[in-house]
């Protein structure tokens, strides 16, 4: 037996209270009546030189009490060896829901078991798989989770994809054998769509086993794309070879002009202009209007919404919450354009210029700045499925001398609580009936 908090055993010293009580306590003396004390004799009254306990089976039981008190926050736990399993699979969700995959492990072993490779490596159940919106696996931190399991051997199956690989290669004390499907399929997915001014543009994701791309075009209403009665969705349909067709509802976003406010002095008039005309390429590269509203440092500026306000002044800039592209000369900067703590605020280190302009990659720079892309990113990262192979799941395996049992803690809490209640009950029935 062990102790979950053996600290807590200190509490025993609170038995010494229950004895030191009925060591003080006195009994109560009897009364005789007698009719006279004329013939009582003169006795010299004598002291007992020991102390003597009092009512010792009230004294045990609060005693025992209090022990079983202290057990009890100490948390004990009774241990029994139990044999490991000889193999463990555990096996993706993904998976785990195509049957003719599943019908393999139909004869399983007494001694072999079936997991699912998600979070807690929860046993596995059709049912639950079937209900659960599993996420990306993060293969490594699931790694990790395996160092808990009673097994000899772990089998993993699973497609091994790239975006599962997240931190550092963990440490484990199993030696996982990982085996990757490949799933030798492409899947075109759309992605959403954005209506412009004049057309729809819609996105569309390429993925392979070696290859993740975004591939988009314009398009039309019509059998093939429709709306939906509300009009923020697109209903995007496919005819495969066999005569069926299936459809998928996607975002349609309500694109609008990027607006962009330029705040000038005149001695930076010249990097007024290479910016203006990085947004004009911009403009064409994205096939979406940028308004560019430029200002005299010395005019009054209204404190309009923006997309991004660039600050070419020597002027301090206003603060503002929204994004900000700030000219702030800092000679030992060692990009064109840097990131401040505020993640909404940027700064042109030096003079722009024809050479700087292309080596310091401005026009790129002012997208990432713009971020018109970053819902189109995410369901890009859901709709990758990328693949790596075994060798680039494989963990550090650390050998250790671990017999082929291992301990199992039953708390006896449980049991502890009803043998207390009982001795509470019994302790005030004695303490009643013995007035004490």
């Amino acid at each position: 037996m062990s102790f979950a908090e053996p600290l807590y055993l200190w509490a025993l010293l609170g038995l010494l209270v229950p004895i030191a009580i009925h060591l003080w306590s006195k009994k109560e003396a009897k009364t005789i009546k007698i009719g006279s004390v004329q013939l009582l004799s003169e006795s010299k009254s004598r002291q007992s030189s020991s102390i003597q306990l009092n009512e010792w089976w009230l004294l045990l039981l609060r005693m025992a009490i209090i022990s079983l008190i202290t057990l009890v926050i100490a948390k004990p736990q009774w241990k029994s060896k139990v044999n490991n399993s000889k193999l463990t699979y555990i096996i993706e969700p993904e998976l785990a829901r195509n049957e003719n995959f599943m019908a393999r492990f139909i004869d399983l072993q007494a001694d072999q078991d079936i997991r699912l490779l998600q979070s807690g490596l929860p046993e596995n159940d059709i049912e639950y798989a079937n209900s659960q919106d599993f996420r990306s696996a993060d293969y490594w931190s699931l790694a990790s989770e395996m160092n808990e399991l009673k097994t000899d051997s772990i089998i993993v199956f699973t497609h091994g994809y790239t975006k599962g690989l997240k931190g550092a290669r963990p440490e484990t004390n199993h030696d996982i054998n990982w085996i990757v499907l490949d799933s030798a399929q492409n899947l075109e997915k759309p992605l959403l769509a954005y209506q412009k001014e004049k057309n729809i543009a819609l996105f569309t994701a390429n993925n392979s086993p070696v290859v993740s791309k975004i591939a988009t075009k314009t398009i039309e209403l019509g059998d093939a794309y429709q709306l939906t009665s509300n009009g923020d969705s697109l209903q995007v349909s496919s005819s495969s070879s066999s005569s069926s067709s299936s459809s998928v509802k996607i975002p349609l976003i309500q694109q609008s002009a990027l607006e962009v406010s330029l705040v000038y002095t005149d001695s930076l008039s010249t990097d007024k202009r290479y910016i203006e005309a990085a947004l004009a390429a911009l403009s064409t590269y994205l096939n979406r209007e940028i308004k560019v509203e430029s200002f005299l440092d010395s005019e009054l500026l209204e404190n309009k919404e923006a997309d991004l306000m660039i600050w070419l002044s020597t002027k301090p800039a206003p603060v503002t919450a929204r994004k900000t592209l700030v000219f702030k000369n800092d000679s030992i900067a060692n990009s064109l354009i840097t990131n401040d703590e505020n993640e909404n605020t940027f700064y042109i280190t030096e003079r722009i210029t024809t050479e700087n302009a292309l080596s310091g990659r401005l026009t790129e720079n002012l997208l990432s700045i713009l971020d018109v892309d970053e819902e189109l990113r995410e369901l890009q990262a859901n709709a990758d499925i990328r693949s790596v192979m075994e060798v680039d799941l494989e963990t550090n395996f650390i050998e250790s001398g671990t017999s082929k049992t291992h301990q199992v803690s039953w708390s006896l809490n449980p049991y502890l609580w009803i043998v207390l209640l009982v001795l509470l009950i019994v302790e005030r029935f004695v303490a009643y009936k013995r007035k004490q």
